[in-house]
């Protein structure tokens, strides 16, 4: 009996022994990882001396000149088909296409659905179907079209390393929209039901389970030239750096960020900050941010077209999750509404929402902001950003 016990014991310590040394190798892995990107040498960040900042030299010509002039105007009654845009003209649409944008509380039902009968809201699930009774509204496909284009705008986002740690899912049948209404709160689902579609957001937790299309991705952009080996699984290693997004279980994976994470952070420490390292974020922080810089766009992107939008974060995420088989990976940080605004002859533009919050219709009723002296600061972080006379 004890003998065994002994051996099970050993048993134990050798399969801990493998995991530890499995960890500690990722952990190199990744610091020599950092080491090469950043191009300094361990000597370099251990002595006295100051760092000499690196010139970086971009490689990217920009083409914001030529795709200005490239840019034309839709046709209208003051101007030719052929005008092109000017800077100032540009500046003024976007301010305007800024101010005009706002947060929809109530949107306008395009048509009653055709049978008002329980009908199956879900497809997905334990070889059940849930039947509920259906109250959203038909959508409008020309709005649905419309919007579809917004998002293809929106697709131009800016992103980490341009990996995209998105996906974006529009919500515009009856049933979808019925399934998505009944994991929103308060006043959401009537949003989400008399709208004419709904945008999911959804950012991806687990983004290392994409370097492979990734690096295929890479290949097909560089003009069909295959991209140098080397220079590929850097920037793949470094999305996975940033990202955190490990392809391993969650239960795995945030632990092993939260250990690299600190990890770092105690090498810009000990090192007096001579060597720079990255603040790394979590892997829902990350893709998060990402993912809001698409929904930004895509907002106005749909008010230069006339519709209204609603973001909104009030959601069950777990039941948006099984209600529309979305994958476990993908967080919902982030809904948007879009359809046409709800107006009556004795409507007031500024109906409250739920909570009692007026957010303001048209360009002549924006909602307040704080100060600007209170929100944008120069040089120093308190100091009063001065307007240039």
């Amino acid at each position: 009996f004890f003998f065994q016990q002994d051996w099970q014991d050993t048993r134990q310590l050798v399969s801990f022994s493998c995991f530890i040394y499995r960890d500690a190798t990722m952990m190199i892995f990744l610091l020599l990882v950092i080491f090469f990107s950043l191009r300094i040498s361990a000597s370099d960040a251990f002595s006295l001396g100051p760092l000499q900042p690196p010139v970086l030299v971009s490689r990217r010509p920009t083409e914001a000149l030529k795709l200005r002039r490239r840019i034309k105007f839709p046709s209208a009654a003051s101007m030719t088909d052929n005008e092109e845009i000017s800077p100032s003209s540009m500046a003024v649409a976007f301010d305007s296409i800024n101010r005009c944008r706002y947060a929809c509380t109530r949107f306008r039902r395009h048509a009653e659905p055709k049978e008002k009968t329980a009908q199956p809201v879900a497809k997905k699930g334990k070889n059940k179907v849930l039947l509920a009774e259906t109250t959203a509204s038909e959508s409008d496909k020309s709005v649905i079209r419309q919007a579809l284009h917004c998002l293809n705008i929106a697709r131009r986002a800016p992103s980490g390393f341009n990996s995209q740690p998105y996906r974006l899912l529009m919500v515009s049948s009856v049933q979808a929209k019925e399934a998505l209404a009944k994991c929103c709160h308060g006043r959401n689902a009537d949003r989400v039901r008399d709208s004419d579609c709904t945008v999911l957001f959804l950012a991806d937790r687990e983004w290392g389970r994409d370097l492979t299309r990734f690096g295929n991705f890479l290949d097909d952009g560089d003009k069909g030239k295959s991209m140098n080996k080397w220079v590929k699984r850097k920037i793949q290693m470094l999305v996975l750096l940033f990202s955190s997004g490990y392809p391993l279980p969650r239960f795995l994976s945030a632990p092993i960020s939260f250990l690299v994470r600190s990890i770092i952070g105690f090498i810009g420490t000990i090192t007096r900050r001579r060597l720079l390292v990255p603040t790394l974020s979590s892997a829902e922080t990350w893709s998060t941010k990402n993912a809001m810089l698409v929904a930004m766009s895509y907002m106005l992107a749909a008010t230069s077209r006339g519709l209204a939008t609603c973001p909104m974060e009030g959601v069950w995420a777990p039941g948006s999750r099984r209600a529309l088989g979305i994958p476990r990976r993908y967080a919902i940080p982030l809904i948007v509404s879009t359809g046409t605004p709800y107006h009556t002859p004795t409507a007031d533009l500024d109906e409250a929402d739920d909570i009692g919050m007026v957010h303001g219709a048209g360009s002549d009723k924006v909602t307040p902001r704080y100060p600007l002296r209170d929100v944008v600061f120069a040089d120093v972080f308190g100091s009063e950003a001065m307007l240039p006379s």
